[in-house]
């Protein structure tokens, strides 16, 4: 590059890095409803829960009355903390949340630029393909809104870039000290989110598979292996043996409320336009795009083509760079086939998904950085070139204000559920219990909310198997039902009552719809 072209560079790269830094911070710097909003619906209950463990309630909600396992273990317990020191002051307990999520998702683009640094050294153009896609991802919408929901989803891709990079990179002789050290990372890795088993499952198949198939070199890998598994097993395990003895099943109750719903491939359709935004993450593909015939052949055949130019690659690619992409491949299909074929929550796939698109944005930087270079060889194409990221700067703001905008994103002017939260704070007594399926929100800020949608709740998701809600309700001590109503969404209620005379719909507006229980008629 000339001295023009890196000053261009490092112009660009700065710009993106102060968009990301921004965007993470502004909440926090604004404070108020801005920050409150800042927050995703079931980012909230993870907080709830957070709050309470430091309050000494445990994991729970309703005010402690009602223990849970609905949540992923590490990040709620790194909340925790912060409620504890702030003495469990729900704002400042925000604020704690907030800072976290800014230093999680910064120290997660600084470990995807020196370890892609580190996996491309053997190229020219390493530092700045490593850079470029470190800034990217750092500075996408898609980023933003997967790294300040309040989850774990920040923290989860943290530790998958970290794991995947160590991993890749220990290209030498394999200790017994380095197995259980990647042992035991994966098994963090595991605390951060469950379904880190396919991450855990593509780092053994990866170290099993790439090496020499001779009979004492397969052997020493396997038992590699099986050491690193079994010490990823063994730090999993206090997890497993809670959720197995409290609650019936090794799955945390949120996961089997999200699959109640669903069908036999049912969020299929998503998966190509999710796999190309996590490719692109600057420009985010609407949701009301992504089941149209049109996109999903476009995306199916993006994702085809870099399956086969990765391919094509294969035997030019050095010992760490294979062994990166084989564990992405394998992890992505992994997470792709079982939120694709087995699971519910299409609104969710963009997140279960989110892990993979650091690598990804990684492969986008090479091939623009490649074109790039045939292109300056052009002398005329010269002087207009830094003109191309005009548009690109322009795309990702343009997202930033297009989510601003909408209804139902965590970040910006609006929040879905903060209408109904604020009535009940302006209209019902703090000692009045409230159930709720959308009680994110409504559960941190009115501590007797009873959760109805079964994510944090195990009676309820008992009672919504059995179709006994209505007989759930009415065993509580719930006085009111309230939740969001947003007709032009093409939805009635986040959450719909069972037809019953006791429950009674008094109030139905944009934004808001309550219902009052009356427990002294007979239940019919």
């Amino acid at each position: 590059m000339s001295n023009f072209q890196n000053r261009g560079f490092f112009l660009l790269i700065t710009l993106l890095i102060a968009i990301g830094g921004i965007v993470h911070m502004t909440p926090l710097v604004v404070g108020g409803e801005f920050m409150i909003k800042s927050i995703s619906e079931d980012g909230y209950l993870m907080l709830t829960i957070a709050r309470n463990m430091a309050l000494g309630l445990g994991m729970s909600t309703a005010e402690g009355s009602i223990p849970t396992n609905g949540t992923q273990p590490l990040m709620t317990a790194i909340s925790a903390a912060g409620y504890w020191l702030v003495n469990g002051d729900k704002i400042q307990g925000i604020v704690w949340v907030m800072v976290m999520q800014f230093i999680i998702a910064t120290l997660a683009a600084v470990l995807l630029w020196q370890g892609g640094k580190r996996i491309l050294q053997q190229y020219a153009t390493a530092g700045t393909v490593a850079a470029l896609a470190a800034a990217t991802w750092y500075a996408s919408l898609l980023t933003s809104m997967n790294t300040t929901n309040g989850l774990e989803t920040g923290l989860y891709t943290l530790c998958v870039i970290g794991v995947a990079m160590m991993f890749s990179l220990s290209v030498h002789t394999w200790s017994i000290r380095r197995c259980i050290g990647l042992g035991v990372l994966l098994g963090i890795t595991f605390w951060a989110r469950n379904d880190a088993v396919f991450f855990i499952f593509a780092v053994c198949a990866t170290h099993l598979l790439l090496g020499p198939f001779d009979f004492n070199h397969f052997k020493q890998r396997l038992w590699q292996v099986l050491l690193m598994g079994t010490i990823s097993v063994v730090i999993a395990l206090p997890w497993l043996i809670n959720n197995q003895l409290k609650f019936g099943s090794i799955m945390p109750i949120s996961g089997h409320s999200q699959s109640l719903n669903a069908s036999l491939a049912g969020n299929l359709p998503l998966i190509p336009a999710t796999l190309v935004q996590n490719l692109l993450p600057f420009a985010p593909t609407p949701t009301a795009l992504q089941k149209q015939i049109w996109v999903i052949v476009i995306c199916t055949v993006i994702i085809l083509a870099i399956a086969g130019l990765l391919i094509v690659l294969w035997s030019r690619f050095h010992t760490a760079e294979r062994r990166l992409v084989m564990l992405v491949s394998i992890y992505t299909v992994g997470i792709a086939s079982y939120y694709g074929l087995y699971f519910g929550a299409p609104q969710f796939v963009d997140r279960y998904l989110f892990p993979s698109s650091p690598f990804f944005t990684l492969l986008w930087a090479a091939i623009v950085v490649f074109v790039w270079q045939r292109l300056v060889l052009i002398k005329q194409l010269r002087p207009i070139m830094p003109i191309f990221a005009v548009p690109f700067i322009g795309i990702i703001v343009a997202s930033y204000v297009v989510a601003y905008q909408h209804p139902f994103a965590h970040m910006g002017i609006h929040h879905g559920h903060f209408k109904f939260t604020n009535w009940v704070e302006e209209n019902l007594p703090e000692d009045v219990w409230v159930g709720a399926g959308q009680n994110g929100m409504l559960g941190y800020f009115h501590d007797r909310t009873i959760n109805l949608d079964g994510k944090v709740n195990p009676h309820a998701l008992k009672a919504l198997k059995k179709h006994e809600l209505k007989e759930y309700i009415m065993r509580t001590d719930m006085q009111y039902i309230v939740d969001w109503y947003y007709p032009h969404l093409g939805t009635a209620a986040a959450m719909k009552p069972p037809a019953s005379p006791n429950i009674e719909l008094i109030i139905r507006e944009v934004g808001l719809s309550v219902w009052r229980v009356h427990k002294s008629m007979p239940l019919s």
